[in-house]
């Protein structure tokens, strides 16, 4: 599932085509993008059961530059009709560790404030080690164009709170990623 690009070639190239561009600039600040069909789904994993995860597979989707803060405007222009009022709109990878990353392109999806303020702790380890010399050379080295999900990235995008602390709610959310025995 990816969560952020290193740039608009990354997104057309591994994501999907952008329909329309939602807030013009240089670079475009925010993208509708219609993503290529995904894989079919495996039953045999529990997270497929959630309702939330049509989200994992939804086929357009805003995706906005890492310094552009009107994102909320956008989404609402590209889901005019999608009630998001009492949502936050969650970036699926924390825009500082993005930038740190080297990706300048970020996924957002809707979520409540307590998932996506449950998600800091995480976000916080994220930024602190990215943010290291050592692991900035080693983001410059791998040249990745695009950053796919953790679980704790999933389980914010299903609106399920990662916790904080030693993030056992994430260790919890391990059985809906292990399939069931056949």
């Amino acid at each position: 599932m990816p969560t952020a690009a290193v740039d608009e070639v990354a997104i057309t190239t591994y994501i999907g085509e952008i329909e329309r561009v939602l807030a013009d600039g240089s670079p475009r600040k925010a993208l509708l993008v219609r993503a290529k069909e995904p894989p079919s789904i495996d039953v045999r994993f529990p997270i497929w059961e959630l309702p939330a995860s049509k989200i994992l597979h939804e086929r357009q989707q805003v995706w906005v530059h890492i310094g552009f803060s009107g994102y909320r405007r956008a989404y609402r222009k590209a889901f005019p009709d999608e009630v998001i009022d009492g949502k936050v709109l969650s970036h699926a990878l924390n825009r500082r560790m993005a930038a740190s990353m080297g990706f300048g392109y970020v996924r957002i999806t809707p979520n409540s404030r307590g998932c996506n303020s449950s998600s800091g702790f995480s976000e916080q380890w994220g930024v602190a080690l990215h943010g290291t010399p050592e692991h900035a050379a080693a983001n410059r080295r791998r040249n990745a164009s695009i950053h796919y999900a953790d679980l704790a990235a999933l389980m914010v995008m299903l609106d399920i709170k990662p916790g904080g602390g030693v993030m056992d709610a994430v260790n919890e959310g391990q059985k809906l990623v292990r399939p069931r025995a056949s």
